[in-house]
Formats: C-alpha cells, sequence, structure tokens
C-alpha cells in the first residue's frame, strides 16, 4: 500500500529450440520487464543476439501489408480473422499477388481518370463557343468572310458592337456570359482583329477538326464520359473485391508480422553462449513461482530460472542497474497514482505517495470548493464516468474517480460553510463550522488553511526521512534542511509560536528547540566530513564551509516559511469561490423585480452555477496539483524511476 510491489531479477537459461516458444509464452504472460541480458553477465561471458538484418527485413514487410490494406480499403480497427501461421516466404508471395493485382488495377483507374479528364477539358472549351446550333463547317466555308470567337465583359460588348458597327457582325451568347462570335470581311480582318485587342476580346480557338455542330459533339463526348466512368466503376469495384477477398488475410498477416517484430526486439535483448540462451528480467515477487511454471512447460522441463531478490542483486547495489517500480494495482489508488506518475515515476527506495497525494489533494480540493450542490454535481459526473458502461478509457475512468471523490470532499466542506449552489441561508442550511464571507470567521478559515499546510509539509518531510532511512542514507536523513533537524526546527519555531500567542509569555531557553537544529544544519559540510574523511576541512576551506553552512541556513528559513504561507491560498480561494457564487445571487436579486424575472433569474442561477463548477472547480485544481508539486513533493519526492513496462505482443495485459 505505502510501497511499490516488490520485484525479483529472474535470469532463465534455455535451448535454443525452445527460444521462440519461451518467448511467445512470456508476451502472453505480460509479466516480465525485459532488461538487456549481456549487460547483466558477469564477466561478459555472453554475447549479443544480432537480428538486426530479420527484423529490417520483416519492418519492410509489415509496411508494405499496412501500404496495401490502406490502398484496397480495409478500415485500421477491423477484426483479423484466425489463419494459421505462415512463413514468411509465404507472405512475400501472398504481399507480391496482391500487390501486382492492386497495381493493375491502379494503373487501369490512372488511365481512365487521365482520358476522362482530357474528354471533359475539351466538352469545356466547346462550351466556350458563344453559338452552340450552328455546324462550324458552314462558317469555315464562308470563303468571303472571316470568322473569330473570344470572350469580352458585357459592357465593353456593347460598346464593341458600336465601335465595329460598320466593319463586323458580333454575335452574343444567350446566356449573357461574354461569349461572342465575331463575322467580318476578310479585307477587314486585321482592323477588327486590332480593335478587339484594344477592346479586351480574349480570343477562344475551336478545333479544326470539328465540323458538325457543338451540341452534336458535346453529346458525344458525354458518351464517352459515361462509357469511361462505368470502366471505372468497374475497375474500383475490382479493388473492392480484392480488399473483400484478401483483406482478411492481410489483417492476420499483419498481426503475425507485428508479433515476429515484437519477439525479434525481444530477443535483440537476450545473451547468448555457445549452447544457451539467457533471458534477464525483473518479475514481480508474487509471480516468479507462475514465470517458473511458465517456463518448465514451455522447455520441457530443461529451463532453468534463476531468481535473486532486488535489495540482494549486485548491480543494483552497485549502482549500475535500476529496479522497475510498479505501483500497487488497486482501483482506489490508480486515480492519485495518475497524479504522481505524471510528475515523475517514484524510486524503487522510496515510499509509494499515491495514499498521502489522494489525502491531501482531495481535501485541499474540498476546503477550496465547499458547496453541496455544486459539490454533488462534480461527484455524479464522476461516478458516470467510472461506472458508466459506454467504452470509456482506464485513464478517463480514473479521471471519474478523482471527481467522485472532489465533489464528495465538496459536499463535505459545503455542510461545513451552509453553501448549496452557492446558496447560503443559515434558516434552510446551518453551517456546520464557519462562513467564508463572514467578517469574523474569515481569519479562522485562513488560519485553518495554514494548519492544514503545517500538518501536510510535516508529513511530507517524515515521508523524505523514512525514505532516506529505508535507502540507508542516515547522514542525508537527519543533516537535511528536509530532513530529522529540519523537522525539529520546523516543530520548535511553531511551538514557540503558538505558545506566544495563546499565553503571551516567551522564555528564553526554548530557542535551544531552534538554535540547535540550525546549529548541526550549519555545521552539515565539516561534519559529512568528519564522519567520512576524518577531517572537517576535507577539500574546502574555512571560508567555504561558513558559505555553505550559510546558505544552508537560509535555504532552511525559507522553504519552511514560504511552504507554510503558501498553504493561505487555500482558504483565500475558498474565500473567492464563496463570494463568486454571492456575485450571482446578487445578479438574481437585481433580476427578480423585471419583467420575467423569475425565468430569468432561474436561467442567471443555472448558468452562474455550470460557470461557477467549470471556472472555479479547474482553478481549485489547479491550485491543488500547484501545492502537491511545489510545496509537499519537494519536500520528499526523488523519482527519477523506470516505470515496470512487462513485453508482450499487444495491449498492456490486465493486472493478474
Amino acid at each position: 500500500m505505502f510501497k511499490p510491489v516488490r520485484m525479483c531479477k529472474i535470469n532463465i537459461l534455455l535451448l535454443q529450440k525452445h527460444l521462440n516458444v519461451i518467448t511467445a509464452a512470456l508476451a502472453e504472460s505480460g509479466l516480465v520487464h525485459l532488461v538487456d541480458a549481456t549487460a547483466q553477465s558477469k564477466d561478459r561471458l555472453l554475447s549479443a543476439v544480432n537480428l538486426d538484418q530479420d527484423r529490417r527485413q520483416i519492418q519492410k514487410m509489415l509496411d508494405r501489408c499496412q501500404v496495401l490494406l490502406e490502398a484496397i480499403g480495409v478500415e485500421k480497427d477491423a477484426q483479423a480473422p484466425e489463419v494459421d501461421t505462415l512463413e514468411k516466404e509465404e507472405i512475400e508471395l501472398l504481399l507480391n499477388k496482391v500487390s501486382d493485382r492492386y497495381q493493375e488495377y491502379d494503373r487501369e483507374i490512372a488511365t481512365l481518370l487521365e482520358d476522362t479528364a482530357l474528354i471533359n477539358q475539351e466538352s469545356d472549351r466547346l462550351g466556350e463557343f458563344p453559338v452552340q446550333t450552328v455546324r462550324l463547317s458552314t462558317l469555315r466555308n464562308l470563303s468571303h468572310f472571316y470568322m473569330v470567337t473570344g470572350k469580352m465583359r458585357m459592357d465593353t460588348f456593347l460598346r464593341a458592337r458600336q465601335v465595329l458597327e460598320n466593319q463586323a457582325l458580333l454575335v452574343g451568347s444567350d446566356d449573357n456570359s461574354g461569349k461572342v462570335l465575331v463575322l467580318s470581311s476578310r479585307a477587314n480582318r486585321w482592323a477588327v482583329e486590332e480593335d478587339l485587342a484594344k477592346l479586351g476580346f480574349e480570343k477562344i480557338e475551336i478545333p479544326d477538326n470539328l465540323d458538325s455542330e457543338i451540341t452534336e459533339k458535346q453529346k458525344e463526348y458525354h458518351d464517352q464520359i459515361d462509357a469511361l466512368r462505368i470502366k471505372l466503376d468497374q475497375a474500383r469495384l475490382g479493388v473492392l473485391r480484392l480488399g473483400e477477398q484478401y483483406g482478411g488475410v492481410l489483417l492476420a498477416i499483419k498481426r503475425q508480422l507485428k508479433t515476429l517484430l515484437a519477439v525479434q526486439q525481444a530477443q535483440s535483448m537476450f545473451g547468448r553462449s555457445r549452447h544457451l540462451y539467457c533471458i534477464s528480467g525483473w518479475v514481480p515477487r508474487e509471480k516468479v513461482d507462475q514465470v517458473r511454471e511458465l517456463v518448465r512447460k514451455a522447455s520441457d522441463g530443461v529451463g532453468i530460472v534463476e531468481v535473486i531478490d532486488a535489495e540482494e542483486d549486485e548491480l543494483v547495489k552497485a549502482g549500475l542497474d535500476e529496479v522497475p517500480v510498479k505501483l500497487q494495482p488497486s482501483a482506489l489508488e490508480r486515480p492519485f497514482q495518475m497524479l504522481v506518475t505524471n510528475y515523475s515515476t517514484p524510486n524503487y527506495s522510496e515510499l509509494d505517495p499515491s495514499i498521502f497525494v489522494g489525502i491531501t489533494f482531495v481535501l485541499m480540493f474540498g476546503y477550496m470548493f465547499g458547496d453541496v450542490g455544486q459539490g454533488a454535481v462534480l461527484a455524479l459526473a464522476g461516478l458516470y464516468l467510472r461506472f458508466s458502461k459506454r467504452n470509456f478509457s482506464t485513464t478517463l475512468r480514473d479521471t471519474g474517480t478523482l471527481l467522485a471523490f472532489c465533489g464528495s470532499s465538496a459536499v463535505f466542506f459545503g455542510f461545513c460553510y451552509g453553501s448549496i449552489f452557492g446558496y447560503e441561508n443559515h434558516h434552510i442550511l446551518k453551517p456546520l463550522w464557519l462562513s467564508p464571507l463572514q467578517e469574523q470567521d474569515i481569519p479562522r478559515l485562513l488560519l485553518t488553511a495554514v494548519a492544514m499546510g503545517v500538518i501536510f509539509l510535516s508529513v511530507a518531510v517524515i515521508i523524505n526521512i523514512i525514505n532516506h532511512f529505508r535507502a540507508h542514507k542516515f547522514f542525508a536523513g537527519t543533516f537535511d534542511k528536509f530532513g530529522l533537524l529540519g523537522i525539529l526546527f520546523y516543530w520548535g519555531v511553531l511551538a514557540i509560536g503558538i505558545q506566544v500567542a495563546v499565553t503571551r509569555t516567551f522564555a528564553a531557553w526554548q530557542l535551544v528547540f531552534v538554535a540547535v537544529p540550525l546549529l548541526l544544519l550549519f555545521l552539515k559540510e565539516p561534519l559529512h566530513n568528519w564522519f567520512h574523511h576524518r577531517n572537517p576541512l576535507y577539500r574546502s576551506s574555512f571560508m567555504d564551509m561558513f558559505l555553505e553552512g550559510g546558505i544552508e541556513l537560509m535555504e532552511t528559513l525559507t522553504g519552511y516559511l514560504s511552504g507554510t504561507v503558501s498553504f493561505v491560498r487555500v482558504g483565500a480561494f475558498a474565500i473567492s469561490h464563496a463570494a463568486l457564487c454571492l456575485a450571482v445571487f446578487a445578479i438574481i436579486g437585481m433580476l427578480k423585480d423585471l419583467t420575467l424575472g423569475s425565468v430569468l433569474s432561474i436561467i442567471v442561477a443555472i448558468l452562474g452555477n455550470l460557470l461557477i463548477i467549470l471556472f472555479e472547480g479547474m482553478v481549485a485544481a489547479i491550485q491543488c496539483i500547484r501545492l502537491e508539486y511545489y510545496e509537499l513533493f519537494s519536500r520528499f519526492f526523488q523519482g527519477g524511476g523506470k516505470a515496470y513496462e512487462p513485453f508482450h505482443f499487444s495491449e498492456q495485459p490486465e493486472d493478474k
């Protein structure tokens, strides 16, 4: 509960003939966090398993398979059927066969699309001709006339008629699109062209080999396009049928290739000697027997499993290997573990702070967001996310659990404040403790927030001391600003301050409880040198020792002072939450006397509470995270751990 799952290192020795079987069995179990076996072997007796060439070949086939699946229209999330395992040569032949057939269809489709585009282009050109129902051969046979077609603006067209009235005949299209047919005598051709150019006339070329009516040619083009579309549909249907025929097999091949690739990547971490292979990894201690049985079955009883406790491993002791961390798989702890790992993975040797983080986060959120109604809305939303039958991810369900805890805390503090949906009426709901906006209650609210911070900071420092002692770092756990001397100094200052505030008396001898821890912290460096090197000034001068000691004292004083004062914000945000609720009901009070005031008041009450739930809820969560990460984690959390990531083929298996 307060410590990560205990881990053991295992070394599996086996024969080559059992290698693939055991690799597959380990992947299916999802229990072993693999490490490089060659780095684990003493005197480098094991050599690496080089599978780079095979891995590149498999990756290339997998890429081809994925491209083909996309090309033939198979959905990515389609279910792969169960088929017999294929050899790599068989997979290569099948991929070539499907690829060749798809390329035939692809070339045919490309050709048809190109032909269709060319015909559409010609059809569009003919559509520019201003007179669609005249046979062009008739116009061309007018030996004494010059004909040209083009486009111009409609306002220019009227002017052109006037300018060329005695030289040419201008015929405009019926759709007023600016298409123009110009007829003139051949003698006036150059003069007409010059005037047309000045008027912005754009010439449209008509194919020389076109003698029929344009409408007839357009119909011919449309028939050709329809025929091409039929062929195009047939080619595309062929691609779809290709997907129906081979899609399932390709999905199965894709799954098999991913499995092979995972096996190759895993086996690249194995070590080998002349006759044996070695697999090294980390396993939860309670799963060791399960791994032993798995190896026994997969190797026909020949495989050997060596088990070493994490605390006894020589490489771990020497700092050459790191134990992976698996946090306790509890559904209630997981939301708070999410907050911890979002900052960093805990070190294997330190306590799991998830419970502490959960308690402090939930209490601070409720303190800042205390309201019965608004808290209930958050709690219900969280319960929906947690228990809904919809296909929500584990992360979203864990977020729902966190939201339910925070909402429940807000409900509790809502009863303490006497607030329901921002409405405070002591006749309806009498506060069990205080009202955040009552002048006489504000000092108590802020002082209680500081007292909460004192408790949280003290627990954080105690956790830090325990972590150092568990790691056998007794000097660091004692002589540190957040160690034993630091907490004694903090408690001494608090005790003196409380006594002065309550009794108005002070005795000089009480300063001993503050001065002694500070003096020892000031002498931290020389004491460390004396304990380890029998020389207080080892590799340092008196001035260096004095400066380092002074800096240590300043950091101790400012660290505890700033950390304690930071928790005033918890009370301040409780006041701001209540003030925002008061502002909403002040607006409601102004609307009551207006026309439809009751309806408007209800709307404002609903929208105002929604705004407060979203905005203030987000602000309270951000402040909780800030206090957790910057005020509490900085006191005890080392982090930098390596997460436990067991070897597996597909998605992460459920905790067993």
